[in-house]
């Protein structure tokens, strides 16, 4: 196969349990992801590769509208590096040439994944470009290792829909049933530091009750659980605006309520900038978008979706992406 289009959703965290630094540097964390409508689009193609060029990977990012552009070099984007280190595992040495185009419409820098999704979809359409046959488990394997060491939320984008994560949120625990409903993000022009967030996190850490951890471990479906992040004191004290956000998005009529606390289902996107509010149809989160962009503010509305990063079959062909989907 030499041309492969992947999709690569963006997420949410329903649940973000942080808790104090370890001392391994890290911090614990018990999170609940969900994935997204909202996705970009990668197109990867083998092209020519001069004899002795080794493996030569190009990538080129495309924004539209309001998304900002991503202005780094080739090399530094994730999903440069998931194709070199996917090949450098699988002991590729031979000459190759593999061009990546990323069509953005995700926010970068906004909590929702972006970049993680974009390395789980280069990693998913550079198998399928080099026929690596996804259902070994030994190659599944490698894939993993390789997703895990790109960063914590890459492995989720291998699978989609509604996932549990302990350790530090990069390992599976369990599937939860997802969602269907509507989604609206909300977020400001400024932008929040993830490190600067946990520096606030680490000088005064609001950590979770028993009461919150064992309401989230006994939840079976996306719909069941009270969203919780106790990440959003810190950012929110970093730029108020995102105090502005929630409250706003909590007091409009379109946003849904949860049926036990009553408490309006917004929530900060991790560390943020984004915030996104569930609302219970179409009509309430297109009239959300509407209101929200009146005051200033980057709007759009999706759904809850149970895809992952997945590879789109053209005319005739079929795809085993489903080996990795199901590993977990």
């Amino acid at each position: 196969m030499n041309h492969v289009r992947v999709f690569s959703p963006a997420k949410v965290n329903l649940h973000l349990d942080i808790s104090e630094r370890r001392p391994d540097g890290y911090h614990g964390a018990y999170s609940i992801m969900h994935a997204l409508s909202m996705h970009d689009m990668l197109t990867m193609r083998r092209e020519f590769a001069a004899p002795g060029s080794g493996l030569v990977v190009d990538v080129h990012c495309a924004t539209h509208g309001d998304i900002a552009e991503l202005n780094i070099p080739a090399e530094s984007n994730i999903a440069y590096k998931a194709v070199v280190r996917l090949a450098e595992a699988l002991g590729r040495t031979g000459d190759d040439s593999v061009l990546i185009g990323i069509d953005k419409n995700i926010p970068h820098a906004a909590g929702l994944g972006g970049g993680s999704s974009n390395a789980a979809a280069a990693l998913l359409g550079a198998c399928a470009l080099w026929d690596i046959d996804l259902a070994d488990t030994g190659v599944r394997a490698i894939v993993e290792q390789v997703a895990s060491g790109l960063g914590a939320d890459v492995p989720f984008f291998l699978h989609g829909g509604c996932v549990a994560l302990t350790d530090k949120g990069d390992i599976y625990e369990r599937d939860l049933v997802p969602s269907k409903r509507n989604v609206v993000i909300v977020r400001p022009e400024e932008g929040v530091s993830t490190g600067a967030a946990y520096a606030a996190f680490d000088a005064n850490p609001p950590l979770s009750s028993d009461e919150v951890k064992a309401d989230a471990r006994a939840a079976e479906s996306a719909d069941d659980l009270h969203l919780f992040n106790n990440l959003a004191p810190a950012s929110e004290g970093l730029l108020p605006v995102l105090t502005d956000i929630r409250e706003w998005l909590s007091g409009h009529a379109g946003v849904a309520h949860d049926a036990t606390t009553g408490a309006p289902q917004v929530l900060l996107c991790g560390s943020g900038s984004s915030t996104f509010a569930i609302c219970d149809d179409f009509d309430a989160a297109y009239k959300l978008v509407g209101d929200a962009r009146l005051n200033g503010w980057w709007a759009r509305s999706c759904n809850f979706t149970s895809a992952g990063a997945r590879v789109l079959p053209t005319a005739g062909q079929a795809t085993n992406l489903g080996a990795v989907q199901k590993s977990w």
